[in-house]
């Protein structure tokens, strides 16, 4: 006689409800699970066709306990370290295992903070430049713009060399075109039955490999050259693996410039864009912000504890990385819940950000929320960057950006709203869909 083992799962849709639902999913993915968390509870599940079960949660004990706590029960999805790799490599972002762990010990020096204020100056020039650049005078999309500054920043600190502004733009568009087609694939998987005909897969797996030949060419650039570098590409380039003393393979080396450029210029952008957008929003916010600025130049910027505070309160509101995956590899148990292996679940970070259980006035811009003494606080269940051994090794990197260009930008101009309130766009960061402001010079 066998038994089936029964497991306290939370409540949610069973496969009919998900089926019948999977239009309004597709329609607004973070709409439809905020929803479905408060009709369910801080963790939902739902049954997929081929009798999966995946669960999201906003519950911060419980994302702590599966990005961190028991971390090495949980792996990531085959889409992530197996269709996402297919084009993008085996990167940080989209590899497992002990394979991972070797990366990052080899990698993490070159995001250390000492390593880092040796880009500053390149990081500064560069958005002082691109900022030179702006339209001002009627509304725009800054969107567009914000993603191009922060694509040359991250390009000119991985490589310090220079590149064409058309190479730049074929970049960015190489790496939005695939991010698009993984998301509509996961979304709507039906489409692979469609590859054979129409082609698109052997289009993208082109883009792909452009992608990986540009790469090449920098870096044989590179070695063809007799300078000294800071950038991030020389510290790849010399670095050796602390067990057997060898450099990195060349197609490692392109990996992870694959996954640093995919990761580190989009977050950045849609940051930069809410940023922008909360900080046109509410004038008395930005005039105090722009009068803490006047107490501090440039390059002290990180000094500044109410930008920090506001750009915290912007990244809450919206998370560049507005969910992240992870598959049990083995039965666990979570507070009242029992979770059996194979299940997917979701840490939903726009939800646990807007958790009216952790902050009040969730959806309003509060920085002061992340200030206590005039000190900038981290806050209980605010999870930007992610947590744990996971979490993002660019974080530095991506907040001293953000600040030299709030501190660059309103040096120079003002910004104004035009009404206009952003769509979410969330692919695998979460996108605004069009900022309309008006930028106006001081």
């Amino acid at each position: 006689m066998t038994t089936t083992k029964k497991y306290n799962l939370p409540k949610g849709y069973s496969l009919m409800e998900v089926l019948l639902k999977t239009g309004a999913f597709l329609k607004n993915p973070v709409n439809f699970v905020q929803q479905s968390m408060d009709k369910f509870g801080d963790s939902y599940s739902a049954v997929l066709p081929g009798n999966r079960q995946i669960m999201w949660t906003r519950n911060p004990e419980f994302i702590d306990h599966v990005l961190r706590v028991n971390q090495r029960n949980y792996k990531k999805s085959e889409f992530t370290v197996g269709r996402a790799s297919d084009f993008f490599g085996k990167g940080l972002v989209f590899s497992e295992g002990e394979y991972w762990r070797r990366q990052r010990r080899l990698i993490q020096p070159a995001f250390h903070r000492k390593k880092l204020m040796g880009l500053f100056g390149i990081m500064i020039k560069t958005i002082q430049d691109v900022l030179a650049e702006i339209p001002t005078g009627k509304p725009i999309d800054i969107y567009p713009f914000m993603s191009n500054l922060s694509f040359k920043v991250l390009v000119n600190s991985l490589f310090d060399i220079s590149l064409s502004k058309e190479l730049i733009a074929e970049l960015n568009q190489l790496f939005d075109e695939l991010q698009v087609f993984l998301m509509d694939e996961s979304n709507r998987p039906y489409k692979k039955l469609f590859y054979p005909f129409n082609g698109a897969e052997k289009k993208h797996y082109a883009k792909s490999e452009r992608l990986r030949t540009i790469m090449r060419g920098i870096i044989k650039e590179r070695r063809a050259s007799n300078k000294e570098f800071t950038d991030i590409l020389d510290t790849l380039l010399n670095s050796t693996y602390e067990d057997t003393g060898e450099h990195m393979e060349e197609d490692k080396i392109i990996d992870e410039l694959f996954v640093l450029l995919f990761a580190g210029f989009e977050t950045t952008s849609n940051t930069l864009s809410w940023l922008l957008f909360l900080l046109a929003d509410n004038k008395e916010i930005k005039e105090k912000l722009v009068a803490s600025l006047k107490e501090t130049n440039i390059n002290e910027t990180a000094q500044n504890e109410y930008l920090k505070a506001t750009v915290h309160e912007a990244m809450r509101l919206y998370p560049a990385a507005w969910m992240s995956e992870r598959v049990a590899l083995k039965d666990d148990m979570m507070g009242e819940f029992t979770i059996p292996a194979g299940t997917h679940i979701l840490a939903f970070f726009y939800g646990l950000h807007r958790n009216e259980k952790l902050w009040d006035s969730p959806d309003e811009f509060q920085p002061e929320r992340f200030l206590k003494d005039g000190k900038a606080i981290k806050a209980k269940g605010f999870f930007p960057f992610g947590v744990g051994p996971r979490m993002c090794i660019g974080n530095h990197f991506a907040l001293a950006e953000i600040m030299f260009f709030v501190h660059a930008f309103f040096e120079k101009f003002d910004v104004e709203t035009t009404g206009q309130i952003p769509e979410m766009n969330p692919l695998l960061t979460l996108q605004p869909n069009k900022v309309l402001l008006k930028i106006i010079p001081r």
